[in-house]
């Protein structure tokens, strides 16, 4: 009788506690630092959407009029009435228990908080969803890694309640996926059905996934059948994809009130229509100059990826490429290998690059960095987790593994040294060229140097500039602050929005405070000279 191997029995042990302990730590410090993070620029505008959602569905399905939304739009008359609402229900419903009292603050921390958390259950689903694909606990913890510890991301993820979610349900969705291709049985089916319409309510993009699965199905049924190997799963060859159709689709029309007022067909052509081709035509800074959305060059989002990603990440996800070339050029069979062994890379390559070229050849608006974009972090991921198994296999797993971790720590502790500012993150390239783009695209660091005014001034104030963070602010800090319009406040607050460079000129107001990340400022408080 063959011994069992107890080394790697206690290896095994050793990598699950690390797992463990790591997912804690992570949860830990999010919980600690949610209240450091500033308030963004969509927040308000998601809260509004959800509350008019919300207003319309007691009525619809409850019959029930709330009086404290009385003066509320109906969603038949609102103009974002498309954008997805489902997950933001729990925290409106959150409002109703407490007869919509609560504080702008409690509103927002809470809306942090579950953002926070929404993020952090989609890692889990990415860790198991990454330990199926690649069949151990270290890949998949590399791969956790790799997207928890993004600076961008991690500073997002209290407060962009869209794209963050958005990739979060992405990653739960991706877990479904694997299960519903390896296991094929009508409950994995149902619950990839319901995941990717979740998804999809968040954000259209996510019909993506629906037609990936059919797409391989297809692929892979047709190829089953010619060579006669269908076997016992024959029952599954076309029940499958009405189910899977079904559910999808089900799910979404029950999830997204709008489609029960303008018809389920309806609703989701003109909510594709609307943001495949959004209606904004802003200026931003690239590359020195400032352009408006429609004049960003093709080039506009490699050039966004190239400095803002970490160079070990793009090392790796163009290393991940030739591990697919490489690795299928030694198969006697491409085909079946493809579809097979490496399917989940194939399918991860097909995903970034079908989703990247589909925005720039179609001139989708992505506009002020790339953060509309962040989900393809995910199948970014994936291939980079490739390229880092593939180059532990032909070089040394120790050496390979020492560099990796050495460039996570390294990440973390420039997290740790411009915390909160993660949101602005530059690669060690892209630093020397950060003052010639936008930095704080979301409006964030405005909430420091809210503070900062409020921490230095006694009494009442007047403030002009980017104020929208005194929503974050208590109910007698808020008394304290009086919004005027531009040139008219003691305080000005600039965040760098259409600035070049890291001196902006206020006319009348000399810079007090400004808040500075590796060289580019990312903010500052600027006070009327008497």
């Amino acid at each position: 009788m063959k011994k069992p191997d107890m080394a790697g029995i206690k290896r095994d042990h050793i990598v699950r506690l690390a797992v463990i302990f790591y997912f804690i730590i992570y949860l830990v410090v999010g919980l600690s630092v949610y209240k450091d993070y500033g308030f963004s620029t969509d927040e308000s505008a998601e809260w509004e959407e959800s509350i008019v959602a919300y207003k319309y569905i007691n009525r619809k399905v409850f019959h029930r009029e709330v009086p404290e939304l009385l003066n509320v739009a109906d969603l038949e008359e609102f103009d974002h009435r498309y954008y997805g609402t489902a997950m933001q229900m729990p925290m409106v419903l959150v409002e109703d228990f407490f007869d919509f009292t609560l504080t702008t603050q409690q509103i927002f921390y809470m809306r942090h908080i579950f953002t926070f958390i929404t993020c952090f259950i989609g890692y889990i689903c990415f860790y198991f969803a990454l330990k199926k694909i690649f069949g151990g606990r270290l890949p998949a913890l590399a791969g956790v890694m790799i997207v928890s510890l993004y600076p961008r991301l991690f500073g997002y993820q209290f407060t962009d309640l869209k794209n963050l979610i958005f990739l979060a349900l992405n990653m739960m969705v991706l877990l479904a996926l694997v299960y519903v291709v390896e296991k094929e049985n009508f409950l994995c089916i149902f619950l990839f059905g319901f995941a990717a319409a979740l998804a999809t309510n968040q954000r259209v993009m996510a019909v993506v996934f629906p037609a990936v699965l059919l797409g391989y199905w297809l692929v892979r049924d047709i190829t089953d059948v010619i060579k006669r190997e269908r076997g016992k799963k024959k029952i599954y060859l076309f029940g499958k994809y009405p189910v899977a159709l079904i559910v999808y689709f089900g799910v979404w029309v029950l999830i997204s009130p709008i489609a029960w007022m303008e018809g389920p067909l309806q609703t989701f052509i003109n909510t594709f229509k609307g943001f495949s081709q959004y209606d904004w035509n802003g200026t931003m800074v690239f590359m020195g100059k400032l352009v408006t959305c429609e004049e960003r060059p093709w080039y506009y989002l490699p050039v966004w990826f190239g400095l803002t990603i970490p160079v070990i990440y793009l090392v790796l996800f163009v290393i991940g490429h030739v591990a697919l070339i490489y690795s299928l050029k030694k198969e006697e069979n491409i085909w079946d290998n493809l579809i097979g062994k490496y399917k989940w890379l194939a399918c991860s390559i097909l995903l970034f690059w079908g989703i990247v070229g589909t925005v720039i050849i179609l001139d989708s608006r992505i506009y002020v960095g790339w953060h509309h974009l962040y989900f393809v972090f995910m199948p970014f991921a994936v291939i980079v987790v490739y390229g880092l198994r593939f180059c532990a296999s032909y070089i040394n797993k120790t050496i390979v593994g020492g560099i990796f971790v050495l460039c996570l720590v390294g990440l973390s502790g420039w997290m740790i040294r411009n915390h909160p500012f993660q949101v602005v993150y530059f690669n060690p390239v892209g630093r020397y060229f950060a003052a010639l783009f936008d930095r704080d695209e979301q409006r964030a660091t405005s909430s420091v140097l809210l503070d900062w005014v409020l921490d230095h001034t006694e009494g009442k104030i007047t403030v002009c500039g980017e104020t929208d963070s005194r929503l974050l602010l208590s109910e007698e800090e808020k008394q304290r602050i009086e919004v005027v319009d531009k040139e008219e406040g003691e305080y000005w607050i600039d965040i760098y929005r259409n600035v070049i460079g890291n001196e902006p000129m206020h006319e009348g107001y000399e810079e007090v405070y400004a808040s500075w990340v590796d060289g580019y400022k990312i903010g500052a408080v600027y006070q009327r000279i008497e």
